[in-house]
């Protein structure tokens, strides 16, 4: 997380990062409290497994630090610093009680940054999904938009779509929150599942009508009225999409919460 911490102050996507080793610190104990008494493990094998995880973690600190804006030491190292702490907890309990952790651990990676060719490539397709979708909106109620790359245009007035309003950093936050409601109502593998296609929907469908409510002020109203209302818009779209998310997820967890209750009262 020290190395991720580079990509949340200076990256464009990743200021949710922050609140990720909290919230993970948190459900870490809960389930830690659910799992049965550690077991001892031989010193030596504990210590030879420490001094390999430690030449692999010093090396790509390293690299690192060389370059902070390189992605792939940072990813490396909370993919070897998840496997070292799955592997723990097998040996001082079990592998059933380590598969416990995996969405807490699915959290924590959520919070690494991606690497530049997948970002590139997401925001390139959500960026094309927003501006085709508006101009078909725009169409669709009778108005001639034109669409030029990620520019729409409406007889002299040309409205460009920037990489930061494709929604990539909603899209980011909601699997980010997916993970950490998932384990917070315990939901299972098919819901969360379900939770995590309607975070990817409710992101996609608030950020293209911020878009075009955004680009309808700038055909109708102007340039000033435009920049007036980008923050206004960012955060309304923000409050939205957040108070759908946690009402899909408390729905969801509703639902398992009645099916567990009775499945109960059946076998009582």
């Amino acid at each position: 997380m020290l190395a991720a911490s580079y990509a949340w102050r200076f990256g464009e996507y990743y200021d949710y990062g922050w609140f990720v080793p909290p919230a993970a610190l948190f459900l870490l104990a809960r389930r830690w409290r659910e799992t049965g008494p550690p077991r001892p493990v031989p010193a030596g094998r504990l210590a030879a497994a420490g001094l390999l995880l430690l030449a692999v973690v010093l090396v790509l600190r390293v690299l690192s630090h060389a370059d902070p804006s390189w992605r792939m030491p940072v990813v490396l190292l909370g993919l070897a610093a998840a496997a070292a702490s799955h592997a723990y907890l097998a040996a001082i309990r079990h592998w059933r009680d380590s598969a416990r952790f995996a969405l807490i651990t699915i959290l924590l990676l959520s919070a690494l940054p991606w690497p530049s060719v997948i970002e590139q490539a997401i925001v390139r397709e959500l960026t094309n999904g927003v501006v085709v979708t508006v101009a078909e909106i725009f169409q669709i109620l009778g108005r001639p938009v034109e669409v030029t790359g990620h520019r729409l245009r409406l007889f002299e007035v040309t409205v460009e779509v920037a990489d930061g309003c494709s929604g990539v950093r909603s899209f980011q936050s909601f699997l980010m929150a997916t993970w950490f409601f998932a384990e917070l109502y315990r939901l299972r593998p098919a819901r969360t599942l379900v939770l995590l296609g309607c975070a990817c929907v409710i992101a996609f469908v608030v950020n293209t009508g911020r878009t075009y409510a955004l680009t309808a002020i700038r055909f109708d109203r102007g340039e000033a009225a435009f920049e007036r209302a980008h923050d206004w818009a960012g955060l309304a779209a923000f409050g939205v999409s957040a108070a759908l998310f946690f009402v899909v997820s408390g729905k969801l967890a509703e639902a398992g919460g009645r099916r567990t209750v009775r499945r109960r009262a059946s076998a009582g």
